[in-house]
């Protein structure tokens, strides 16, 4: 079946930190935290951003965080991450397009 409109999401910034330790294997320089961003398609092409959600990883045990069972020392080092993961302009570019095709149609009466 195609999918012709929907959610889509992208990775924005990664990082290991340095001095969370994982509540898990107690292992220290194993947690990656990850920034997405979601964006909203129609024809695979993105018009509309969706927000940021975040998770992290411990890849020593493999042990997955969501944003609302993390601890809060990987917690506060995740809101530091978002604060600097940029939305990209390629999340509204087929809004950009169609502002584009509708100038140039209302320009062409002109010239």
């Amino acid at each position: 079946m195609i999918n012709l409109f929907g959610k889509k999401s992208s990775e924005l910034k990664q990082e290991i930190h340095k001095e969370i330790i994982c509540p898990n294997c107690l292992s220290k320089n194993t947690t990656k935290i990850s920034v997405l961003g979601v964006y909203k398609h129609l024809f695979h092409i993105p018009f509309v951003s969706g927000g940021k959600y975040g998770a992290s990883v411990c890849t020593n045990c493999n042990h997955t965080f969501e944003l609302h069972a993390m601890p809060m020392t990987i917690k506060l080092a995740y809101f530091e991450l978002k604060e600097t993961a940029k939305t990209p302009i390629w999340f509204y570019i087929g809004l950009i397009g169609v502002k584009v095709l509708v100038l140039v149609k209302i320009f062409s009466r002109y010239f």
